[in-house]
Parts: C-alpha cells; sequence; structure tokens
C-alpha cells in the first residue's frame, strides 16, 4: 500500500494558506498608528471619476469643506464635508498642460504648485486666469514637486522635492520656502529631511522617502508628510527634523497624495484612483484622554 503524500484533512488548511500568500488578505502585519488617530478604522467617501487624480487637498472654514485640485483637470474643487457634495468652486484657472500637483487655501487667495516647482497664486475672486500671478523656483536640473503647505511660523509656503537633480547621492529630501512679504523664493534651501532617519526608525533600508503631500498640525504643531510610493505617514519639526515614522496600509492607502487637517485636528487623506476609486478618508482626532476632539 502507498503511503499518502499529505492526510486529506491538512488541505484546506493548505489551500487557505496559498489564498491568503495570494492576495494578501491574512498577513498578520501590524500597522503603528500617531498618538490621536487610529489608521485602521476611517470614514472612506468615494470621491468619483472626476476626482481619479485627485493631487492635492487644503481645509477651508468657511464651508467648512476642503478644496481639492486634479492634475488632469484645470478647476479647483470643493468637497463639503457635511454634504459629501463635490462642486466646481472655480474653472479654467489654469492651462491645460499646467501639472498641477497640491493647493494651499488662505485668507485672499489659492496657491496652486506645479510639479516643476512653480506656484501659482490665483486671487479668491478670479474666475478665470487673466489675474493669476506665478513665481518659479528655477531650479536646476530635472525636478519633481507633489507638496505644498504653508507654515505661520515661516510667513511662508513650503513646498518639498519629491525628487530634485541636486539631491543625487546625497539621500535628503529638500524644502524650499517662498516667502508672502517679499513674494519671493528664498536664495537657499529652507532645510532638509534626512532620508537615513527615516529607514533608520523604520529599520528598513529599502524605504523610499518621496513626499507627495504634508500639512501641519494645528495641535502638536509638527509636520505631516506622506510619501505616497512606499506608504509612508513621516512626522517632522517644521524644521525637517523626522521624529516619527509609520508605514501605512497599502489596502487603505494605495496612493496618498493629500493631506488637510481640521482646525481641531481631525484629519483628511486623499487617495489618487490609480489602484481603484479615488477615496476621501476621515480620521478624528483623539486627545490624550482619549476623547474624540468635537
Amino acid at each position: 500500500m502507498k503511503k499518502k503524500l499529505f492526510d486529506s484533512h491538512l488541505v484546506p488548511i493548505l489551500i487557505t494558506i496559498s489564498i491568503c500568500w495570494l492576495f494578501s488578505g491574512c498577513t498578520n502585519i501590524n500597522y503603528d498608528f500617531p498618538v490621536g488617530y487610529d489608521l485602521k478604522k476611517p470614514q472612506v467617501q468615494q470621491l468619483g471619476k472626476v476626482m481619479n487624480e485627485i493631487s492635492g487637498l487644503a481645509y477651508d472654514p468657511v464651508g467648512p469643506s476642503l478644496i481639492a485640485i486634479s492634475d488632469s483637470k484645470d478647476k479647483i474643487i470643493q468637497i463639503g464635508l457635511k454634504t459629501k457634495k463635490l462642486k466646481d468652486l472655480k474653472e479654467h484657472i489654469v492651462g491645460p498642460d499646467s501639472d498641477i500637483e497640491d493647493i494651499v487655501a488662505s485668507d485672499t487667495a489659492y496657491y496652486l504648485l506645479s510639479s516643476w516647482g512653480e506656484i501659482v497664486e490665483v486671487p479668491l475672486k478670479a474666475t478665470d486666469s487673466t489675474t493669476n500671478q506665478t513665481f518659479d523656483l528655477n531650479l536646476p536640473g530635472q525636478n519633481d514637486f507633489e507638496t505644498l503647505y504653508f507654515d505661520p511660523t515661516a510667513n511662508g509656503l513650503i513646498l518639498i522635492c519629491k525628487t530634485c537633480a541636486h539631491e543625487k547621492g546625497k539621500n535628503i529630501r529638500t524644502a524650499f520656502r517662498f516667502d508672502l512679504q517679499t513674494r519671493a523664493f528664498d536664495s537657499v534651501a529652507f532645510f532638509t529631511f534626512s532620508k537615513d532617519e527615516v529607514q533608520r526608525i523604520l529599520k528598513d533600508d529599502d524605504i523610499q522617502f518621496d513626499p507627495s503631500a504634508a500639512a501641519i498640525h494645528p495641535i502638536n504643531k509638527r509636520l505631516y508628510i506622506l510619501s505616497a510610493a512606499s506608504h509612508l505617514l513621516v512626522i517632522a519639526d517644521t524644521r525637517g527634523k523626522i521624529m516619527e515614522a509609520y508605514k501605512l496600509n497599502p489596502d487603505l492607502f494605495p496612493q496618498a497624495e493629500g493631506i488637510a487637517f481640521a482646525p481641531n485636528g481631525d484629519m483628511y487623506i486623499s487617495n489618487e484612483g490609480k489602484f481603484g476609486s479615488p477615496t476621501l478618508l476621515y480620521f478624528p482626532y483623539k486627545t490624550p484622554g482619549n476623547k474624540t476632539s468635537k
């Protein structure tokens, strides 16, 4: 009599294990979270095809609402936080080849960031692109930007390299400041991030830190930076010192390229639709006493 290679009762177990490996649905990965947030349980809003390439997000207290841009559109779109509806706020405000990657909302204007490092100022009352002003960083070489945020302590807009020519071989990411008073870029970099420090904290030398969005937390005043390519959330001080780093679950954050905070600390993260439908994720902020901020 021949020996059985496998006991019959083991077959269902082996099939289950194989399915888990194929679809990564049974991996037991523990994703850590920054204080105040449970990144496992977001409220998810589907944004629809019009926001398939959503690449920038900003909070607007007037609505209250979020302001968003898609790098394939020439419009600014409002996302109502109560109505959950999308509305064209401004149309035809940039040219068809502008490749806009991020947005900041102020009391007087919207500031848009192009992928090559140009800031476009759009007055709040603008009806088209004729009243826009543009400010170019004029950084030599091949450069790619996706991140713009406002820093009140520096009275400026800060843009961060996703990849820039001068960074090659240095394992850094560079931030530049646009002074809102002089309306000009500083002649030198504002600060640099250490990619080595991100890798050290995560204990992973293969991590790529390529910033795709950032915003300053309104309560703890730290800078929260997304890196979509490696599914990361990195937290630093406002002068570039890396303090924390977290790997994000790619099932929830397949292409995270927008981040914004409400004044009470509630966090919003948007995903492009590259690997599925575009989504807006809402994470209520919890105070140290574990009570959800209101």
